[in-house]
């Protein structure tokens, strides 16, 4: 069972495991006692026995309390005190690959304990986004789930996906080579493409499906311009869940993703009223369809928060269960001309650097606390 990474301390020889998806980027620049390691992870060859005898060594004197090490590239370790995990923190920076940045647990951040809810967020407009409620029976929407789940999934990345049109490339924030994916739409789905295909600027021939188990999440990400066209869908299936909308204001920093965001990088300047984005909280239920096009598509990002729960009024929590989206597109192959060029990455190529402490290779790999991260690939 995972520790309380803010729970009393009790001294122990071996660190306690901790859970990942507790862990937040801090609001303060001091130094807490908490450290998130990227480049670090069984998959890069890390050991629990290996991450701490390099901890112990940056610091001799510091006492980890907890460690966590993660399947792909993300880790997390908690010290006893937050000098001590400041000390390792600037011992490993030049004995070692990872990037060490300090890290804070939910219920330490204030008004973190709960998400905003969809009904306080009502009175904020997203021009250009619809939901439509029940655009699938529950007979198609079963029907669907079981075509899904009888072909083979993508676990290369933190969640389950499957691609058909085209796939997409997560390290480079783009359509794939031809070839990565059927050229074709599968039979199941023609249905429902040539529906949404009614509802968009240009017909329907790209579908991603991604399974988002409760805990998982997608970072918040505007879908690469010069790669999908006018007009992203996404049909819910099995359990509803909230969508984050966030509009990054003008001055928030310039720098920011296309693709993804961790939220353990370095925040972008807070304006005087500590807000840097507007947010909108969007209840998606199951067999409904969301529609973006136009400032929606372009110039607002949208992702899903990686926990277990959601908040459609205040006090009210709704565990989630097993979501499956079909994310349905139009594949474009030339730079984007549009009038949001913030986001844009043909028009602003900054918007489209990936953080440079992640490999390419990491684009989508995160741990489920690594959550918060994101690509381009549509929730």
């Amino acid at each position: 069972m995972a520790c309380d990474p803010d729970a009393p301390i009790a001294s122990a020889s071996r660190p306690a495991s901790l859970d990942p998806s507790v862990f937040r980027q801090p609001r303060g620049k001091c130094p807490t006692r908490h450290l998130y390691i990227a480049n670090c992870g069984l998959g890069k060859g890390d050991t629990p026995e290996g991450v701490l005898a390099a901890l112990h060594a940056a610091a001799p004197g510091a006492e980890v309390v907890g460690l966590h090490v993660g399947d792909q590239g993300v880790s997390y370790a908690s010290f006893a005190t937050p000098e001590g995990a400041d000390l390792s923190r600037q011992g490993v920076a030049g004995a070692t690959r990872w990037v060490v940045r300090f890290a804070e647990t939910a219920d330490a951040l204030p008004g973190a304990t709960a998400p905003d809810s969809v009904e306080s967020t009502t009175h904020i407009d997203v021009p250009g986004l619809m939901v439509i409620p029940d655009f699938v029976t529950e007979e198609e929407a079963e029907t669907l789930l079981a075509e899904v789940d009888m072909r083979s999934w993508d676990s290369s990345i933190k969640r389950r996906v499957q691609h058909y049109g085209h796939a997409f490339d997560y390290a480079r924030l783009a359509l794939a080579e031809s070839g990565a994916a059927p050229v074709e739409l599968p039979e199941f789905c023609h249905d429902v493409a040539a529906r949404v295909s009614e509802l968009t600027p240009m017909p329907i021939n790209q579908l991603t499906v991604n399974e988002y188990q409760p805990g998982v999440g997608i970072a918040s990400h505007c879908d690469a311009h010069s790669a999908f066209e006018d007009g992203i869908c996404g049909l819910t299936l099995g359990s509803g869940i909230v969508m984050e909308f966030r509009k990054p204001r003008p001055d928030s920093g310039g720098k920011v993703s296309v693709g993804r965001h961790h939220r353990l990088a370095p925040p972008p300047p807070e304006k005087e009223d500590g807000e840097a984005v507007v947010q909108k909280n969007v209840w998606l239920p199951a067999r409904s369809l969301f529609i973006l096009t136009g400032e929606a598509r372009y110039a607002w990002q949208h992702g899903i928060a990686w926990r277990k729960t959601d908040c459609l009024t205040a006090g009210e929590v709704r565990h989630r269960g097993r979501r499956v989206s079909l994310t349905l597109r139009a594949a474009r192959f030339a730079p984007c001309e549009c009038g949001w060029p913030m986001l844009c990455d043909a028009q602003n190529p900054e918007a489209h650097v990936l953080p440079s402490r992640i490999g390419a290779d990491e684009a989508e790999r995160e741990a489920a606390a690594a959550t918060p991260a994101a690509a381009a690939a549509a929730a």
